[in-house]
């Protein structure tokens, strides 16, 4: 079971940093997903419950530049009582890149995104790396070649195709949240993301689904609206802006009773989750505390086909 409300039992250690242990695929040394803030996720030993929540931090910004800006990444300090685990993580060009949502396509559509070499994954990152190990170039929890990925601009996102000791392959992208600005939801949804005009399948899951079910065979077909509908959806929430939610004045942000699920399946094999939360809030998973922000028709209709 995978329910918020046991961040209560667990204790002196703050719910930001309890995050979902689950595995993905073939990766099954790394966690899923993780506070992208931090790229390590903090674990009291014993614990049996998970909370999808991060760390509610946002980074200063110049003023007139960008809405917000997503947390630069800081080596956490490990701490008494709490045990480290890693997600997959790759250091290029000073940013701090994260492991992406699973890739679903097949090896055909893997090898077919696969752009230009970059370099050597060092494979030399764990829980107690030295914080000036972080500063290496390629320095990684990945042993691999590092390569470009078609239709994507590098700053934002590389992969790494690995091979396994049983002679299978897959692709593990890694995304670039490290710091970067955010107007409006274009500067990540289209301009990184490239989700316009680009989606080939839709499924939601609900809320309920989410929190305290496995996934397996619990998506569901986003088959509710018309084409026009979603449409609007994507023209609101490319033009609508970017907000920082804070900890301090909205806590029990997460916990509002009704949200959804929504996975964007690309053209491309890749896929781009969405939590929309009631309010007209619109969030990618990686993304933590910032949310566009699209109150109206447009948003209540694809919430309201996700539950």
């Amino acid at each position: 079971m995978r329910s918020d409300k046991l961040n209560d039992a667990i204790g002196e250690i703050r719910d930001d940093f309890i995050i979902d242990s689950e595995v993905s695929g073939k990766n099954r040394a790394w966690v899923k997903w993780a506070a992208m803030a931090a790229c390590l996720c903090l674990v009291v030993a014993g614990a049996f419950g998970i909370s999808k929540q991060p760390e509610a931090v946002q980074t200063p910004q110049p003023v007139g530049e960008y809405k917000v800006y997503t947390p630069s990444f800081v080596p956490p300090e490990l701490r008494p009582g709490v045990q480290p685990d890693m997600i997959g993580c790759l250091v290029y060009n000073g940013a701090v890149y994260t492991q992406s949502i699973a890739f679903e396509g097949d090896n055909a559509a893997a090898e077919a995104m696969i752009g230009e070499y970059v370099g050597e994954a060092k494979g030399n990152l764990d829980e107690w790396t030295d914080k000036e190990v972080w500063k290496e170039n390629f320095a990684s929890t990945y042993d691999g070649s590092v390569y470009t990925v078609k239709g994507y601009d590098k700053s934002f996102r590389l992969c790494i195709w690995q091979k396994w000791y049983d002679g299978t392959q897959s692709l593990q992208l890694l995304d670039n949240y490290d710091g970067i600005g955010l107007n409006t939801g274009k500067d990540l949804f289209e301009d990184r993301l490239h989700i316009r005009n680009n989606v080939a399948q839709i499924k939601y899951l609900t809320h309920y689904d989410w929190n305290y079910e496995s996934h397996i065979d619990h998506y569901k077909q986003f088959d509710k609206l018309t084409d026009e509908q979603f449409e609007s959806f994507i023209d609101e929430l490319c033009g609508s802006e970017f907000v920082f939610i804070d900890y301090e004045t909205m806590p029990d942000f997460y916990e509002t009773p009704t949200q959804g699920h929504l996975y964007l399946e690309m053209k491309d094999g890749t896929t781009v989750e969405l939590r929309l939360i009631d309010g007209g809030y619109v969030g990618c998973q990686q993304l933590g505390w910032y949310f566009v922000k699209m109150p109206g028709e447009p948003f209540d209709a694809v919430l309201s086909a996700c539950q």
